[in-house]
Order: structure tokens, then C-alpha cells, then sequence
């Protein structure tokens, strides 16, 4: 399968990071116990007017159903995807990882739905892309649920075995039932709603670093 990738500019991010060393999976939620839809999600990634709460992105999004991947933040700069997080990189526990990895939203909810066969395949391979580019090691490809306590995405329903098979694997992993794409039929929502990704600002890093050196 060709995958390919559109650019749609989110308007929630800031220039420049300090390294891409992880890749974080998220999934894009549910609202009221409908999946929250792709066009909804890009609408709350750039709202048409600025809104100063709940300010989320992420670098990419992948529909459940087959289209192109959507870009919303180059890799190089900092999408606000990982909120207060935390993980040992390298040895050393890093905070706040939203400068310091890849965000990439799976459409649905993964505690409500399956993913799709198209998703896993889109995922595998951006995500082998980005472990070539940014020289990414398999052990920093982490789920949000894993970085932050309070998270719960991608969720149960995503399978970690398939998807780490993938990545180390040059052979496409094929479902039992190879005439089914996966798609499960879930009522969808454009009335979305994703909590704040952007993590803490330069102030409380600054004042965190300096109550640090007084403990």
C-alpha cells in the first residue's frame, strides 16, 4: 500500500524543539461516547479563532479509514501533544516531552473500538520512517498512557504486539481474517473536545529549576 501525506498547518505549536529522541502514540478520544472524526480533530488543532485554553496538536494524524496521513506540525518544531509528561532517556528523566519527541494521533478511541487495518499500516510506516530520520530506537516509541499517569491512550484495544512485529519486521503483518479491513461501524462526532496538550510554560520550567537547586 503507496501512503502518502497531506499538510494541513495546526495553529497550536512554537517554533523549533530541542531533539526528536521519542515517538508518542496518542489516539484522538471520544466526546459523549461518540469517536471524536478526523475534521473534527483538524478543526480543534486550528480553530478559526484563537482560543486560549485547551490548546492541543500533534505532528500527525491517521484516519481510521484509508487516506492520506495528516502533517500539522513539522517535525521540527513542537507540537503540544504530551502535556506533563515524563521518561528516562538515555538514563536521564526527561519532563515535559513535547520538545523532545513525535506526536502522532490515531483516530478513535482505543478503550471504545478497535483499531483499523489501514491505521496499523499507516502507523508502521510513518513511524519506520521517523526511526530512520531522527535515528529513534524502538524502546523511545511510547504510548501516552505510559509518559503520563493520568492518560489513557492509545488504549487497551491497540495492539502493541503488531505493532512493534511491524517495525522490526519487512513483512506485512496479515489479520486471520484477511477479507476484513478492520473498520468496526462507531457513531462519530464533530463536536470534539481534547484537553490541553501544551504542558507547562517557560515560567514554571524556570521556577521548578530554580526551587530545585533549594531542595
Amino acid at each position: 500500500m503507496a501512503f502518502t501525506i497531506d499538510w494541513i498547518p495546526s495553529r497550536f505549536f512554537h517554533e523549533g524543539k530541542i531533539s526528536n529522541e521519542m515517538i508518542i502514540i496518542h489516539h484522538t478520544g471520544s466526546t459523549n461516547g461518540r469517536i471524536n472524526s478526523l475534521e473534527g480533530t483538524i478543526s480543534w488543532f486550528r480553530p478559526d479563532e484563537w482560543r486560549d485554553n485547551n490548546q492541543v496538536s500533534a505532528q500527525y494524524i491517521i484516519a481510521r479509514e484509508e487516506r492520506p496521513i495528516i502533517q500539522m506540525v513539522r517535525d521540527w518544531d513542537t507540537a503540544w501533544h504530551a502535556g506533563r509528561s515524563e521518561w528516562i532517556v538515555n538514563g536521564v528523566l526527561r519532563k515535559d516531552l513535547n520538545d523532545r519527541s513525535i506526536g502522532i494521533e490515531l483516530q478513535g478511541d482505543g478503550n471504545l473500538v478497535p483499531y483499523t487495518n489501514f491505521q496499523y499500516e499507516a502507523l508502521i510506516w510513518l513511524v519506520k520512517q521517523k526511526m530512520r530520520e531522527l535515528n529513534v530506537p524502538i524502546e523511545l516509541i511510547r504510548g501516552h498512557e505510559e509518559i503520563s499517569g493520568s492518560k489513557v491512550d492509545p488504549g487497551q484495544m491497540f495492539d502493541w504486539q503488531r505493532f512493534r512485529q511491524g517495525l522490526t519486521s519487512d513483512s506485512i503483518f496479515i489479520p486471520d481474517n484477511d477479507n476484513d479491513d478492520g473498520v468496526t461501524l462507531f457513531e462519530e462526532t464533530d463536536d470534539v473536545y481534547i484537553p490541553s496538550g501544551k504542558g507547562r510554560s517557560f515560567l514554571e520550567k524556570l521556577f521548578d529549576s530554580i526551587f530545585s537547586i533549594f531542595r
